[in-house]
């Protein structure tokens, strides 16, 4: 085991690790949807979408679902009522994120199909 493993372990409850990674992931993702809704609704400009990194997007949403739901059953063995909380919000928000991408998706799909 590294020191810096030790340290994230050290500063870090048990179970929040995993938690912690989906979050960040989902920082991610909300900063790419919302640059995509942008670039649907507002501007126009279907060029500037993600489109071509679909797959890479809705995959890396499946971890940070994954991450979540196993940082969730971490938390449920611990008992600490906050850290289930916070584990079950980071999951049901990545869920809904998850939800939003592929409506996002294929709504663009079928745009494509009306007007290309």
């Amino acid at each position: 085991m590294r020191w810096r493993d030790r340290i994230a372990i050290f500063f870090l409850p048990q179970g929040l690790i995993l938690t912690v990674a989906a979050l960040l992931l989902f920082i991610v993702h909300l900063g790419v949807f919302i640059s995509d809704v942008y670039n649907f609704y507002v501007t126009h400009r279907y060029d500037l979408m993600s489109s071509q990194y679909t797959i890479i997007l809705i995959f890396s949403q499946v971890i940070s679902v994954c991450w979540a739901a196993m940082g969730s059953l971490q938390a449920e063995m611990t008992g600490d009522k906050y850290l289930r909380l916070y584990s079950l919000t980071i999951l049901m928000l990545n869920g809904v994120m998850f939800i939003n991408r592929l409506s996002l998706d294929f709504l663009t799909i079928q745009y494509r199909k009306e007007y290309h």
